[in-house]
C-alpha cells in the first residue's frame, strides 16, 4: 500500500529566513533611529541649517524686487517733473503770446482812434449853411469902403499899366473838374509767415545774411495777417520799384528754395 501525502515530511522553502532577517534589520534600524530621535536628538544631523539657506535665498530675492520697485518709481517721478516743467514752459509761452496780442491790439486801437476823431471833424472849406448866410448878411450891411485918391499900391496887388486889355481882365477864370491822382502803392515781398513778431525778427535776420544780394537793400515789416484767436504776422520786404524788378527777385529766391509772393509793401517797421 501507498502512504498518503500527508505523511510526506514538508520541506522549508530556502529563501524564508533571509527575508525575515532583512525585514528584522529594518526594524532594528527603524527602532534605533526612533530612540535616538526620542533620547538624545544631539546625535541626529542637523536639518535646519539647509531651511535657513532657503529662507535667506527668498529674503535675498525680495529684496532684490524691493529695489527694482524702488528704481522704477524714482524713474517715473522723474517722468512726472519732467512733463510738469514741460507744461510750465507751454504756460510761460502761452501767457506771452497772449501779452504780444493784447500789446498789438491796444496799438491798432491807439492808431483808428486819430483817424476816426479826423474823420467826425468836418472839413475846413465845409462851412454850414447858417454861418455863410450870417457872414452874408454882415457883408451887405457893411457899408462901401471909402476910396483914396493917389494911395499907395497894396502890397501883392496888381499892377494896372496902359496895355491891359480890361476887357479881358474883367472875365472870370474858370477851371477844369478837379482830377485825384492817387499815388503808387510800394511793392513789397511777403519772405515768410509766424505767429510772433519775434520769430519775423530771427527769419528776416537769418535771410538777409543768406541773400544779401537780393535783399540787402530792402526793409522790412510786418503786417498783421490773423485774428486774435490764430494770430499770424507776414514778414514783407521793400519797396521794390516795379512789379517786373519784383518777379525777378522771387524767381531769384524761389530758386534758392525762399518763399516769395508779391504783395503791397505795407505794415509796422520790424
Amino acid at each position: 500500500m501507498t502512504k498518503p501525502a500527508t505523511d510526506k515530511p514538508m520541506r522549508r522553502k530556502a529563501g524564508q529566513p533571509t527575508y525575515l532577517a532583512a525585514w528584522a534589520v529594518l526594524g532594528a534600524v527603524g527602532l534605533g533611529y526612533l530612540g535616538i530621535a526620542f533620547f538624545a536628538p544631539q546625535f541626529l544631523p542637523d536639518l535646519s541649517g539647509g531651511r535657513q539657506r532657503v529662507a535667506e535665498t527668498a529674503v535675498m530675492k525680495m529684496t532684490a524686487d524691493v529695489e527694482g520697485l524702488k528704481s522704477s518709481l524714482t524713474k517715473l517721478e522723474l517722468d512726472v517733473a519732467s512733463v510738469k516743467a514741460d507744461v510750465a514752459a507751454q504756460a510761460s509761452q502761452t501767457q506771452t503770446l497772449g501779452e504780444q496780442v493784447t500789446a498789438l491790439d491796444d496799438k491798432v486801437r491807439l492808431a483808428q482812434a486819430p483817424m476816426a476823431a479826423n474823420a467826425a471833424q468836418p472839413a475846413s472849406g465845409d462851412v454850414p449853411a447858417f454861418a455863410s448866410g450870417a457872414a452874408q448878411a454882415e457883408a451887405d450891411n457893411a457899408p462901401a469902403p471909402a476910396k483914396v485918391i493917389n494911395a499907395p499900391p497894396r502890397v501883392g496887388a496888381p499892377i494896372e499899366t496902359g496895355s491891359v486889355d480890361r476887357k479881358k481882365a474883367s472875365q472870370p477864370i474858370t477851371f477844369g473838374p478837379a482830377v485825384v491822382k492817387r499815388a503808387a502803392t510800394p511793392i513789397g515781398l511777403q519772405l515768410a509767415t509766424d505767429p510772433s513778431v519775434d520769430g519775423l525778427r530771427v527769419t528776416w535776420g537769418a535771410l538777409s545774411q543768406i541773400h544779401p544780394e537780393q535783399l540787402s537793400h530792402l526793409k522790412a515789416r510786418y503786417a498783421d495777417l490773423g485774428t486774435a484767436t490764430n494770430p499770424s504776422f507776414g514778414l514783407i520786404a521793400g519797396p521794390v520799384k516795379s512789379k517786373a524788378e519784383a518777379r525777378k527777385l522771387c524767381k531769384e529766391l524761389a530758386a534758392q528754395s525762399v518763399s516769395c509772393k508779391i504783395s503791397e509793401y505795407k505794415g509796422e517797421e520790424l
